[in-house]
């Protein structure tokens, strides 16, 4: 009785089911139309937007911060006020200086004079020759010390100049590092490097940093374009360009990445250094292909070879048959067929999730069975 239920049990589970089936009533295939449409493969990665000219700005001079008229997030344009430094020794430098020149330049005026006159005196022999000798020395150091008065005046304009930091760039206050009345050093005479008072960028064009895995580097190229997505819009995405790829990779919790640079326009600002984003890098994209899953090629065993070209079951109407395909592009979702098929075409994708439920409850029944002979014959007790 136990074999004669096993073979009830493989009977009625290959006449089951309402769909198609191969020639041999065997398991269900789900009928998948041949459709036109887009193939695209592309490549994607997280990144991070990063500004493209970054520029920290610190001051030539030190003293006391007297005037920050800048927030984190200003637009600021090329020129306009950063910081003011106490300008009081400066200034009164620059005052002394330009009272040296004053100076200087009425005694170059004076000793331009007596040259003027001594060459009648010398010849009429009214001065000496030693005395025509230090006029000419007279002339001579009074041009000098005007040129060293405006020397210093010169110095003392640039270190009062240097106590006013101004934005060298137009861009966008990214982060303030003083406060007024806070003391800085000097950029260029302080070992440390000097106090940095804010950083600035233009961010009207921005980067998008990214790591690709190694085995997709090989197909980027600079200059292929590309879609980000940040985090913070996800309704919306923007166009990018590759503009760099590193030569060199770099090794993230044992995966090797080489990190690319995508330049975006970024004209209304809503993209912000640090953001998180996505990046997709079509690298083949096919309007109107024919396409096909690629689940419908392991409908026929083997699925054909390269010289025979690729098998795949077709509904004709009242049954399965083999039909072989020349194919194209492919990915692991879709692959394009080049001759072989027509859209609209219907090919049959074996149900495997059926298929496993059914072997499973066979071979529980087939188990049940078994055990259920076993404990019967199990049973009978050794005569002794």
């Amino acid at each position: 009785m136990a074999a004669a239920s096993i073979i009830l049990v493989l009977v009625s589970i290959q006449g089951c089911g309402n769909g198609g089936h191969d020639s041999e009533g065997g398991p269900e295939f789900k009928k998948i139309p041949v459709k036109r449409g887009v193939f695209q493969i592309s490549v994607s990665a997280n990144g991070e937007v990063k500004p493209i000219d970054r520029v920290e700005m610190k001051s030539k001079a030190s003293g006391m911060i007297m005037e920050l008229p800048i927030e984190e997030g200003d637009f600021v344009r090329k020129g306009d006020l950063i910081a003011r430094l106490d300008q009081k020794d400066e200034l009164a430098a620059v005052n002394q200086a330009q009272a040296d020149v004053d100076i200087a330049r009425a005694e170059l005026k004076q000793a331009t004079r007596s040259f003027d006159r001594r060459e009648q005196l010398f010849k009429q022999n009214y001065i000496s020759e030693e005395e025509n000798d230090q006029i000419e020395l007279g002339l001579a150091i009074a041009r000098g010390k005007l040129i060293q008065a405006e020397t210093v005046l010169d110095r003392a304009s640039e270190r009062l100049a240097e106590a006013t930091v101004r934005a060298p760039i137009d861009g966008v206050i990214l982060q303030k590092y003083v406060e007024e009345g806070q003391i800085i050093a000097s950029g260029i005479s302080n070992v440390s490097g000097g106090t940095a008072i804010a950083d600035i960028a233009d961010m009207s064009r921005v980067h998008i940093e990214a790591g690709i895995d190694e085995i997709d580097i090989g197909k980027i190229e600079v200059g292929q374009t590309a879609t980000i997505v940040a985090e913070a819009y996800p309704g919306r995405s923007f166009d990018g360009l590759i503009a760099r790829i590193s030569p060199e990779a770099k090794i993230e919790q044992n995966v090797t990445l080489f990190d690319i640079i995508t330049e975006v326009e970024n004209h209304d600002g809503r993209l912000k250094s640090g953001m998180n984003t996505s990046v997709e890098i079509i690298i083949v994209r096919k309007e109107d292909a024919l396409l096909v899953p690629s689940v419908a090629f392991q409908a026929v065993r083997g699925g054909g070879s390269a010289e025979k070209g690729m098998m795949v079951l077709l509904w004709d109407g009242d049954s399965w048959i083999e039909k072989e395909v020349e194919t194209g592009l492919y990915d692991y979702r879709n692959v394009e067929i080049i001759s072989g098929l027509s859209k609209g075409d219907i090919l049959g994708v074996p149900m495997t999730s059926r298929l496993k439920e059914e072997n499973q409850r066979l071979e529980q029944r087939i188990r049940s069975s078994r055990s259920f002979g076993a404990d019967k014959s199990n049973n009978k007790k050794p005569s002794h």
